[in-house]
């Protein structure tokens, strides 16, 4: 299964990466200079890792941005601080599958990217 991160801290993207590439995902960074569709077009994954918190695109932008690219084809995991309830309301209807509150633990995200995949 392949999974772009779109997460512009790097620490907590390097951590993320480790994590689901060490239990067998095909993990993409995004480089996220400006528009993700190149992106999406060449890694075309099952799911995108989208940081809310994102500037240049901003994260809702990419949310809208997967899901009028493959729609229902391609998965959204939100990372988002939970005092951002609007935002987070509007991200569940543009389609995102789930979200997870900043700061998380590694466990919960594997668990979340796992049942959205559906991977055993």
């Amino acid at each position: 299964m392949k999974i772009l991160i779109c997460e512009s801290d790097e620490i907590l993207l390097t951590a993320i990466e480790f994590r689901l590439s060490k239990q067998g995902f095909d993990v993409t960074l995004s480089k996220l200079e400006g528009n993700i569709g190149e992106e999406l077009s060449t890694v075309s994954p099952d799911l995108v890792i989208v940081d809310m918190d994102m500037e240049n695109p901003a994260g809702m932008e990419v949310v809208k941005e997967v899901k009028g690219w493959r729609g229902d084809h391609t998965s959204v995991l939100l990372l988002a601080d939970p005092d951002e309830e609007e935002l987070i309301m509007k991200a569940y209807a543009t389609g995102i599958s789930d979200f997870i509150s900043k700061p998380f633990k590694p466990a919960e995200l594997l668990i979340r990217v796992r049942r959205i995949l559906r991977v055993d």
